[in-house]
Formats: structure tokens, C-alpha cells, sequence
């Protein structure tokens, strides 16, 4: 049995979040194989896919010694370094980029690689050069490289075309849908859903001016933001500007409720410019959600044949592909019955089996 090292970043970084779901969903699916066994190296986080993984100061004690977030990442960190010089495995895979491990590490090292939005528009964020000159020294170090779509692979290789051999392409998987019961959050009848954060490539300013005839014409529609923290002053301005802040809503949801929205949303709006996998496309699918979609980056090798597609900087087309699944009910149901027939193509099972198999080919 091949033992694997997690380390602590992404779950000290992300109470909920894309990059820790991914991980999370290999620990459960590969822990249930009788193939390799993972280990994560955290004392305590409030990552909410791993909540019933063991972590040694899950208790009252723990929970109160480390209720700051930089604490709770400090002593993390000094876990996940106990484990490496213990060197008691035989692979490390990296969770994010920081690039500590390096004089750590003495087995070999996977790292996955989610998108290049950092090296693409370095403009955007305070810290891209750290993030890229980790991410580059880490790549460089690496045994094998994974790439969430053939897109991020091909992003990766533009930057990189000396990594070529190192890389593999293993898609997500849907994991199954969480199943307990809910209250039902109080929602409109009609509304249209959009999932995560919201700045820059999310592109939210730019659909929702696109959108705002639909709301204007029919009052009884809203629009539903899950995630990405509350309104920010610039968002209410704009939102307020085009007439709809009345029919705008923010809430925070867990798994359940996330599931909930797409289920009863009129359809899942991703106007993303950028994207290395777009998983809330499968999480679509699953619930039986239609979706308008952006036509860039990866995002049509994931969503194929069974989303309506936008040009995500052009308002019109927007407005239109939209208009064409909301008003268009002939089509929204083609579009959910084609998203659960795509959904074979990016299981758990195959995401872990091929994991499982780039680790077996450095050892």
C-alpha cells in the first residue's frame, strides 16, 4: 500500500473552496481503496470537507488554542514539517504551491496544478510573483504534475513547454451529492443562480448589467449569489445603479443549501473568463440545473454539448443565451437531461484510479 502525504495548506487556507473539495474528495476516495492510504497533516482546521478527518486538536482545548487563523496555520505548518522530516511515506503532494517542502521533501512530490490565472494577469493580484515563483520552483521539483483539464495542461506547456513529460491530465470527479435534511432556505420562486466569488474574470459586473432587462421586465425574478461574502459598497452602487438591488440577494450556504439553490434555480449563470476545471458545472449537472455559460478557457471541454454558451464580455450574448434557457423551457430540460448523461465523464472513481496510478509511477 503506497502511503501519501497531504500537507496542511489548502485546509488551513480554505474553510470552503474548489482546491480543498478536490483534495478532500481524494483523501475520502482513496482512503476507500485498499491501494494507497492518505494522511493530512493538520493539528486543526475549520475546512469544512474534512471535518470528520482526524486532527489531534479537534477538541475544546484545541479549538480554543488555535481559534485565530494564523495560529491555527502556524501550528499547522509545524505539523506538516514534523511529518516531512519523519519521512514516514512515499509520495508528498503538495496542496497549494509554498514552496517550505522543497528542503524538506526527500520522496518524491506531486503537485497539482489548478489554472495560470496568476502568470496570465499578474495585474490582478498582490501576491502573483510570489505565487508564480513558488508554483515555477515547485513544478521544477516535482516527479509528475497534474493538470485538472487538458486546457490548464495546454496553459501550463505555454509557459512551460520543459514540464511537458511531467504532466498528466486527471479531471475532476463529481462526488456524490450530500444527502440530510434541511430547512428550506427561504428563496424567490424565480431566480437565477450564481456561485462563488465575484471580482475580476468571475466577470459578475459585466452579466449583471447583461441581465438587468430580465429583472426589470419581471419583478418576480431574482438573482441569488451564493458565496463570495456579502455585497461589497461597489456592488451595491452598481447594483442600485441598474434598478435591481431589491431583487439581488447574498447568502452563505453549506453543501446542502448549495445543492438546494441549484435545484430550484431557473439556471446556474457562469460568466467566468478563466477557469482551470469549473466544477460548479458538475455540481450543476448533478442537480439537475440548467446552465449558461461562459464560452472561455476550459470551460467548454467540461460543460461539451449540455450548456448554452456566452461570450462572456459581450452583454448581448449574454442576455440572449440566458433568455434562451430561462424562457425556453423545451430547451432547459434538453440542457439538464444532456448535463446528466456528461456527468459519466468525471467520476470520483476515475479521478482516484488515475491519481493513484501517477503515484504508483514515481515510486
Amino acid at each position: 500500500m503506497i502511503k501519501i502525504l497531504f500537507d496542511h495548506q489548502i485546509f488551513s487556507e480554505q474553510q470552503y473552496g474548489g482546491i480543498s473539495r478536490y483534495f478532500a474528495n481524494l483523501y475520502k476516495g482513496i482512503n476507500d481503496t485498499k491501494e494507497a492510504k492518505v494522511t493530512i497533516g493538520v493539528r486543526y482546521v475549520k475546512n469544512h470537507y474534512i471535518k470528520l478527518c482526524s486532527q489531534s486538536y479537534n477538541n475544546l482545548v484545541g479549538r480554543w488554542f488555535l481559534r485565530h487563523t494564523g495560529k491555527r496555520y502556524k501550528w499547522n505548518r509545524k505539523y506538516s514539517i514534523s511529518l516531512l522530516k519523519n519521512s514516514n511515506y512515499d509520495v508528498f503532494h503538495a496542496t497549494y504551491y509554498d514552496n517550505y517542502s522543497l528542503k524538506l521533501n526527500t520522496k518524491p512530490l506531486v503537485i497539482t496544478i489548478h489554472d495560470m490565472i496568476h502568470e496570465n494577469n499578474p495585474d490582478m493580484f498582490a501576491d502573483s510573483s510570489v505565487i508564480i515563483n513558488q508554483k515555477k520552483e515547485m513544478m521544477m521539483s516535482a516527479n509528475a504534475i497534474i493538470a485538472i483539464s487538458n486546457f490548464t495542461k495546454s496553459e501550463i506547456l505555454r509557459f512551460y513547454p520543459k514540464f511537458e513529460k511531467k504532466v498528466t491530465v486527471v479531471y475532476h470527479g463529481s462526488s456524490p451529492l450530500t444527502i440530510g435534511h434541511i430547512d428550506s432556505i427561504p428563496l424567490p420562486t424565480d431566480f437565477i443562480l450564481f456561485v462563488g466569488e465575484r471580482k475580476n474574470y468571475k466577470n459578475f459586473d459585466i452579466m449583471a448589467k447583461a441581465l438587468a432587462p430580465i429583472f426589470k421586465q419581471n419583478q418576480a425574478f431574482s438573482l441569488v449569489c451564493a458565496g463570495g461574502k456579502e455585497f461589497d459598497s461597489e456592488e451595491c452602487d452598481l447594483l442600485s445603479d441598474l434598478g435591481i438591488l431589491p431583487q439581488c440577494q447574498q447568502v452563505n450556504v453549506d453543501d446542502l443549501r448549495l445543492n438546494q439553490l441549484y435545484q430550484k434555480a431557473l439556471v446556474f449563470v457562469y460568466p467566468s473568463s478563466q477557469e482551470g476545471f469549473g466544477l460548479p458545472i458538475l455540481e450543476a449537472f448533478q442537480n439537475s440545473c440548467a446552465v449558461a455559460c461562459s464560452d472561455k478557457s476550459c470551460l467548454p471541454e467540461i460543460g461539451g454539448d449540455a450548456v448554452q454558451y456566452f461570450d462572456p464580455t459581450d452583454e448581448h450574448s449574454i442576455l440572449n443565451a440566458v433568455s434562451t434557457v430561462i424562457f425556453n423551457k423545451t430547451n432547459a430540460e434538453a440542457l439538464k437531461a444532456k448535463g446528466k448523461e456528461r456527468l459519466s465523464l468525471f467520476t470520483i472513481e476515475d479521478c482516484v484510479k488515475n491519481t493513484i496510478d501517477v503515484y504508483k509511477r514515481i515510486c
